[in-house]
C-alpha cells in the first residue's frame, strides 16, 4: 500500500498537569500545538507540526534554549523534547484512539467522522476531525464557551450575530451556526488558522461564516455583534480591552461578550478590566486550569 506523506513534528512529553502550561508557553512563541492526554500514564504529548526538517531543527534549538524559564512555570521536568518524523496515516490512525464522541453542551455533541452516533431529541452534532496545530473542542476554554454559546441563544432565541475573535480552529463558529447564530464572523491572527477554520466549516458544510486574518487592534468586524467570543491569551485581552469591547452592539438587552483562553490565576485582572469598561459577569466556568467568564454589557 503506498504511504501518505512525511510528517515533521516537534514532540514535547510532560506530565498532564502540565500541557495547559505548555499550550501558553508555546502560543507565547506564537506556535500553535496540538496534544493529547494519555489517563493511563498521566502524561500529555504536544506536537508541533512545521513544513520543513531543517526549519524544525531551528525551532527545536529555540524551545531547547527556552527551557530554564519555562521550568520554573512547570510543577515538573519535561520528559522529552523532540524532533521526529510520522506518516501522516500513522497521526491520524493515533487520534482515533484518544479522541471520541464527547458533550460539550446541553445540545452540542462534537463527533469525530469514524465514529457513529445517533443523537438524542435536541442535540446538535458538531462534526470535527483532529487537525494538525489546533483543537478538538475538548480544551477547557474552548468547552467552556460552547456551554456559554449554548445558554445564551437558549434565553434569547435564534438569529443573534457572533463574532469569534481569535478563532483557532474555528470550533466556536461552528458551533455557533449550528445552535443558530447568524450572522457569524471569525478571524485569528495566524493565516494557518484561518485556513484550518475555512476547512473545517466547509468539511461540516456550514456556509456563510466570514473567516479573516487580522490581529485583534486591527480587527472591525463587517457589524458589532450581539455576542463575541475572545478566546485568547490573557495578555491579548487585557491589552485590547477597549477594542474588544467596541465589537460588541449596543442593545436594550444588552450584549454578551464571553472572556476564555484564561489561567484561572490570571482571571481576576482580567474580569477587573472588562468590568472597568461596563461588563457585568453573569457566570463563570472553571474546567482544569481555566477560568473562562460570561459577560452582559448593556451602554
Amino acid at each position: 500500500m503506498r504511504r501518505g506523506k512525511i510528517l515533521t513534528v516537534l514532540e514535547i512529553i510532560s506530565v498532564a498537569d502540565d500541557a495547559a502550561i505548555l499550550e501558553e508557553l508555546l502560543a507565547a512563541e506564537e506556535l500553535s500545538s496540538s496534544a493529547y492526554l494519555n489517563r493511563e500514564t498521566g502524561l500529555a504529548t504536544t506536537y508541533i507540526f512545521v513544513p520543513a526538517g531543517r526549519q524544525a531543527k531551528a525551532l527545536l534549538a529555540r524551545l531547547q534554549a527556552r527551557q530554564p524559564e519555562w521550568q520554573a512555570l512547570l510543577s515538573a521536568p519535561l520528559r522529552s523534547l523532540s524532533c521526529r518524523s510520522l506518516q501522516e496515516e500513522d497521526w491520524s490512525e493515533s487520534w482515533k484512539k484518544h479522541f471520541h464522541t464527547f458533550k460539550a453542551s446541553p445540545r452540542l455533541v462534537v463527533k469525530p467522522s469514524w465514529e457513529q452516533y445517533q443523537p438524542l431529541a435536541g442535540e446538535k452534532v458538531l462534526p470535527l476531525d483532529p487537525g494538525m496545530c489546533f483543537g478538538t473542542g475538548y480544551h477547557g476554554t474552548t468547552r467552556a464557551c460552547l456551554k456559554f454559546l449554548d445558554s445564551i441563544e437558549s434565553e434569547q432565541g435564534g438569529g443573534l450575530s457572533f463574532l469569534d475573535a481569535g478563532c483557532g480552529s474555528g470550533i466556536l463558529s461552528m458551533g455557533a451556526s449550528i445552535l443558530g447564530y447568524a450572522p457569524v464572523y471569525a478571524f485569528d491572527y495566524d493565516p494557518q488558522a484561518v485556513e484550518t477554520t475555512r476547512e473545517n466549516l466547509s468539511t461540516a458544510g456550514i456556509q456563510g461564516v466570514s473567516v479573516q486574518v487580522a490581529e485583534v487592534q486591527d480587527f472591525t468586524p463587517p457589524q458589532p455583534c450581539r455576542v463575541v467570543a475572545a478566546n485568547i491569551l490573557a495578555s491579548v485581552l487585557l491589552e485590547n480591552a477597549e477594542r474588544i469591547m467596541r465589537f460588541l452592539a449596543p442593545h436594550a438587552d444588552g450584549s454578551f461578550l464571553l472572556l476564555s483562553g484564561i489561567l484561572s490565576e490570571q482571571y481576576c485582572a482580567v474580569r477587573e478590566s472588562f468590568a472597568a469598561l461596563g461588563a457585568q459577569e453573569l457566570t463563570r466556568i472553571t474546567l482544569d486550569e481555566w477560568t473562562s467568564g460570561c459577560y452582559r454589557f448593556r451602554p
